[in-house]
């Protein structure tokens, strides 16, 4: 549904039924990947396992006239800039899962509100408040705690993370600007389209006949990634960020849960300082978008 500016009009229970599932199918993905991690199973096959799943499970829904209409008619520009962002940070999120606790990829993943006031100040002029700026701060603080560079830099792996999550902050800009005429539908065949076709070119040669329960995780990490995507689309066409954003932090508590009971991983008392800090200030972005009178709280951003 669409308002007289073409814009879709904001579904504030939709979108925040789509984060509240996203927040358990984003942890069941990353217990898929580090249980094929160690299975010793390489990054660039997991992903174009998923990438290919992920295609033919949507194909049977271009069965539908609607969805036809939809796939011709979106903003193809819009599409290609989004699918390189999301396989980007997909890529970051399964790499740095291979030998990081699960409780500290999810907890440096929550500085992408951050990132993204920053991005919205440099590519669109948003102001940003002295708050917003405050928040940064925080959230950087955290970020350093859990990084805990020293003489020899920062990790590789944390790294990754960090870029991926600067990457997750571009994404989800493009995809609360994308056109509406670009259904949801669209969205994800689109970035489906995309990654199995980018994967099949570089990621084929390192794909392995899997065994049978490789082949299970790679069957579910494709219907998970699936969901995945599905939700954090409804979630960011059809919510506020505040709203969404506060939800998303349940994700934590889930990691801190599912790392310690599946993987014996816990957080040490530096890593639970930094994990506060970039809470807390990714709630304060989140705060300080949810202002009376502005546009979010009452539609979604405009289009691209």
């Amino acid at each position: 549904m669409t308002g007289h500016s073409g814009i879709l009009e904001p579904r504030p229970a939709v979108g925040a039924g789509a984060m509240l599932i996203n927040t358990v199918l984003i942890l069941a993905m990353g217990v898929a990947v580090k249980t094929l991690a160690h299975m010793d199973v390489a990054t660039l096959e997991m992903l174009t396992w998923r990438a290919g799943v992920m295609l033919l499970l949507l194909l049977p829904f271009l069965m539908s006239a609607e969805n036809r209409r939809a796939v011709r008619a979106a903003d193809i520009r819009a599409h290609v800039v989004h699918a390189c962002f999301g396989i980007s940070t997909m890529a970051c999120f399964y790499f740095a899962l291979r030998t990081l606790p699960l409780a500290t990829v999810t907890s440096i993943n929550f500085t992408t509100p951050v990132f993204g006031l920053l991005l919205a100040r440099l590519l669109f002029g948003e102001r940003v408040s002295a708050i917003g700026w405050t928040a940064m701060a925080i959230g950087f603080l955290g970020t350093l705690l859990i990084l805990r560079p020293d003489s020899s830099g920062i990790g590789l792996d944390t790294l990754v993370v960090l870029i991926g999550s600067i990457i997750a902050a571009a994404m989800n800009l493009t995809v609360r600007r994308m056109p509406a005429r670009s259904t949801n539908f669209a969205v994800i065949f689109y970035l489906s389209l995309f990654g199995a076709v980018f994967f099949a070119v570089i990621g084929s040669p390192a794909v392995e006949t899997p065994t049978l329960p490789e082949f299970r995780l790679f069957m579910a990490l494709g219907l998970i990634a699936l969901g995945v995507h599905t939700c954090m689309a409804f979630a960011y066409r059809f919510a506020s960020s505040m709203l969404i954003g506060a939800l998303d932090y349940l994700r934590i508590i889930w990691a801190i849960l599912i790392g310690y009971l599946v993987f014996a991983e816990q957080p040490d008392s530096l890593d639970a300082a930094g994990i506060a800090l970039i809470i807390a200030s990714g709630w304060i972005v989140m705060r300080t978008q949810w202002t009376p009178g502005s546009t979010e709280s009452v539609k979604p951003e405009g289009n691209a």
